[in-house]
């Protein structure tokens, strides 16, 4: 019997998959259970993320659910592969919360993010001074240990846009005007701001749209979210909804859907990305 483990974002994902696959051949756990020589129990708890797989039995369930292509084999086997080298923020799992330490592994496995952020500028295009005064929450004074590993963890997560193995992250955001002039840390520190964000933007894996006020009402209302898709063969896409205190995830499509018919009318709705490269441009000139 398999161990069973805390379902990471990446496990979950495989066995969404790996049920898809079985259910659009009709097949019962039972069959895929007979595939393996093993009790059913086991097939469930693999889909459901609960227990990993090993090479073998994902090759011989590949063989059942008729994958033959090597490349697309290949893709099945990358997903499950949990990575045998220590991810440098393992050494921070007794110091932040589980559900963040997910959304880090997230960005380091998929290829594509999309989002909206309605009222602040995203982690990932974030300065460390920006960054700090987030985390501070408005307070002064130097910041304590906790913020000092949570501002260096925000500026490691930023790799992601320019690492090199696996692809660079592909990034698509849109950001209300009301991110762009809050003057989080100060004048000087949004002024800074801007232009990294609209150097940022200018990195081919990145586009920026800004959604002004005068866009009005759009499609999902003023709540902010993240989806990401992982590499092929998975089609599955994981929308990270961000509170105060934790992140949830939602990996049915059922729930996803929405997210997608959304990104797709706030695209529509924003300014280019020419537009909204002058538009922050504009605004950081603005400023002293």
């Amino acid at each position: 019997m398999g161990v069973e483990q805390r379902p990471t974002v990446r496990r979950r994902v495989l066995g969404t998959n790996l049920r898809r696959l079985r259910e659009d051949l009709g097949l019962l756990l039972e069959d895929a259970a007979a595939q393996l020589s093993c009790h059913p129990a086991k097939i469930s708890r693999i889909e459901s993320g609960r227990s990993g797989i090993r090479p073998l039995d994902l090759k011989a369930l590949l063989d059942l659910y008729s994958v033959v292509n090597p490349q697309e084999r290949d893709g099945w086997l990358a997903l499950a592969r949990e990575g045998r080298h220590q991810r440098w923020w393992r050494m921070l799992e007794d110091q932040l919360p589980q559900d963040f330490l997910d959304l880090i592994g997230l960005e380091e496995d998929v290829s594509e993010c999309r989002g909206f952020q309605p009222s602040v500028i995203p982690g990932l295009f974030q300065t460390e001074a920006y960054a700090t005064a987030i985390i501070q929450g408005g307070s002064a004074g130097p910041l304590t240990d906790s913020q000092r590993i949570k501002v260096q963890v925000r500026m490691e997560r930023q790799k992601a846009l320019t690492r090199a193995q696996p692809a660079p992250l592909t990034t698509w955001l849109i950001l209300g005007e009301a991110a762009l002039r809050q003057q989080v840390g100060g004048p000087a520190v949004l002024h800074n701001q801007l232009l990294h964000l609209a150097e940022v933007a200018l990195l081919p894996n990145v586009t920026v749209q800004v959604l002004p006020f005068t866009a009005g009402a759009v499609m999902g209302g003023p709540f902010p979210f993240m989806a990401y898709r992982f590499p092929p063969p998975s089609s599955l896409e994981v929308v990270v909804l961000e509170n105060a205190t934790s992140h949830a995830y939602l990996e049915d499509p059922r729930e996803t859907a929405p997210y997608d018919h959304a990104f797709n009318h706030l695209r529509a709705a924003a300014l280019s990305v020419l537009e909204s490269e002058a538009f922050i441009t504009r605004l950081a000139s603005e400023l002293p």
